[in-house]
């Protein structure tokens, strides 16, 4: 079926095999029924990479998540590029990605999911998961099941490193009343409802050092995530405070600094729309590194 491609993969130093959907499969009002590849694509780029001499570079062109299971882990694979739809100038920008004459730092805007979550109904727009019908949940805040990609995933030429600037804050204190703290068993554990909170006072800088260990000069995007103990039954796993993109010379150090609102980032909604900041230790995250936040309270009498 693919005999010419095969006999010119087979005499070609480099493949380059661009694959992915249009708009016969995906636009407003017309939504896919499947997340993998449309037609025979997934056997092309299957027998493609048996016939060329090194490993492929993997381009997908598509507007939505595609299932590429069987690509991420394939030896013959070397590298997957997710291109979206990019315009005129898309080839020049991949020809430059792939030559190696631009540093890549794009970050994915949603989570691939696997080809099985098409089994779930699309009236479902429930977020949370839930166990005892085996329902997943939804987006990176929630879902429990496969992924083919994570939100917010993405390579590059270089590697970053993260440290919180010592300045950071560790410790808040909520001073919130002690008719309004929560309790939650005997351990002194609970929560506050963020409208008896002082918010505006709670606010507080963040600053990040990103290193980047290679030569090259690269963009790269931070997302810093806030991650909260759990006091109630469906708090996320964590959630996106924000991101900035900032430029980083090879073998050298850039700083970006984030506004951290408790009252928005930290605070989760339990199930009847009650929006909560719990006490205890909560942590900021940037790739693999953490920094604790802990918020405390110190039992206020209401004429203290």
């Amino acid at each position: 079926m693919f005999g010419e491609a095969v006999e010119t993969a087979k005499k070609v130093d480099e493949v380059i095999v661009v694959v992915g959907l249009d708009q016969t499969q995906e636009k407003e009002e017309r939504d896919r029924i499947k997340l993998t590849l449309p037609g025979q694509q997934e056997n092309l780029v299957y027998q493609v990479s048996r016939a060329a001499k090194r490993p492929v570079v993997f381009v997908i062109l598509s507007g939505g998540p595609v299932d590429v299971s069987f690509a991420v882990n394939d030896p013959q694979i070397s590298s997957i590029i997710w291109a979206g739809y990019p315009g005129q100038a898309g080839g020049q920008a991949l020809a430059e990605i792939i030559f190696g004459d631009y540093n890549p730092g794009g970050r994915l805007p949603m989570t691939w999911y696997p080809q099985d979550f098409v089994k779930i109904p699309m009236t479902d727009m429930n977020m949370r998961p839930n166990h005892d019908t085996g329902y997943p949940g939804r987006t990176y805040r929630f879902y429990t099941g496969k992924k083919v990609f994570e939100f917010g995933q993405g390579l590059s030429y270089s590697a970053y490193s993260y440290n919180f600037s010592s300045t950071t804050i560790q410790k808040i204190d909520l001073n919130v009343t002690m008719e309004h703290f929560e309790a939650l068993g005997n351990r002194g554990k609970g929560h506050v409802r963020v409208e008896n909170t002082p918010c505006r006072k709670l606010k507080f800088r963040s600053s990040i050092f990103v290193r980047n260990h290679d030569k090259m000069d690269g963009r790269h995007a931070v997302l810093l995530y806030s991650k909260s103990p759990a006091t109630h039954k469906g708090a996320p796993q964590k959630q996106l405070i924000g991101f900035r993109s900032v430029h980083v010379q090879g073998k050298h150090t850039a700083k970006v600094t984030f506004v951290v609102k408790p009252c928005d980032h930290f605070s989760t909604v339990e199930e009847n729309g009650q929006r909560l900041l719990a006490i205890g230790s909560h942590s900021l995250i940037v790739g693999d590194t953490q920094y604790p936040v802990s918020l405390v309270t110190k039992h206020l009498n209401r004429n203290s």
